[in-house]
């Protein structure tokens, strides 16, 4: 085995000066993600002149209910919390807390992506990370990152790319591999228990240590294998041939 180490952009469309209306347009383009804050309804409002005459229509829109100047100082604040978020687009990829979540946090305690606890990430019956401590996860592209296939997960695959110990990703986590079962190789039976399991496990076990992986688990009945890692690099935890080194 291999073991290596959205947002919304907004289309104004200007008319002429003798048009009296702006159309506002929101196109949500990636991350499956569309923040409560841009979601309210617009009004066109008439603005009065200087000599209190009916003026020029112009474009009223109140967002999460603040008016004219709040909202602006609002919207910016918006457009920037959308510029600092990781970035996840594959459908089968997850965050914990999700992207939805860590935007709102990040709108009610400015800051609170610098130091996101215990930051999760996986993807659905591949397996997950859990990278340990404080992580920074502004304008992360962890699609880019972060590559699970089966029964692999590779980070950072451009070497070039990949921070110092202790920066980014590339830090101490628990990583979890999912559909690594104990097989017969003849008839194809998964065992979860006995005998074979138990010389199954222990290779698991050389197989981590060998590259400076922490063995913590093996659930033969769910195929999850858990080790932790000090840091990113490449893991060569499958032996020449993957396909029988999972096989019992």
């Amino acid at each position: 085995m291999h073991f290596r180490s959205g947002f919304f952009f907004f289309l104004f469309r200007h008319c002429s000066a003798d048009i009296r209306h702006l159309d506002y347009e929101v196109t949500q383009v990636e991350n499956g993600y569309a923040p409560s804050l841009f979601k309210s309804m617009q009004r066109r409002a008439v603005v009065p002149d200087e000599n209190g005459q009916d003026g020029k229509e112009s474009l009223y829109s109140t967002i999460s209910g603040h008016r004219a100047g709040e909202a602006a100082v609002v919207y910016e604040h918006g457009a920037d919390i959308e510029a600092v978020m990781p970035k996840l687009r594959h459908p089968e990829y997850y965050t914990e807390p999700p992207i939805q979540e860590l935007a709102a946090k990040e709108r009610a305690h400015p800051g609170f992506c610098c130091h996101v606890r215990d930051f999760v990430v996986g993807r659905h019956k591949y397996g997950s990370i859990k990278f340990e401590g404080e992580t920074d996860v502004r304008r992360l592209d962890l699609e880019s990152i972060i590559q699970f296939n089966h029964r692999e997960v590779v980070v950072y695959r451009d070497e070039s790319k990949k921070p110092p110990v202790g920066q980014g990703l590339n830090k101490p986590a628990e990583v979890t591999l999912l559909n690594i079962k104990c097989i017969n190789k003849k008839t194809g039976q998964q065992y979860t228990e006995g005998p074979k399991v138990d010389r199954y496990k222990e290779m698991l076990t050389k197989k981590a240590e060998e590259q400076g992986a922490e063995f913590l688990s093996y659930d033969a009945a769910k195929g999850e294998w858990k080790f932790k890692v000090k840091h990113f690099s490449r893991y060569e935890l499958g032996g020449h041939d993957q396909d029988d080194a999972f096989l019992c």
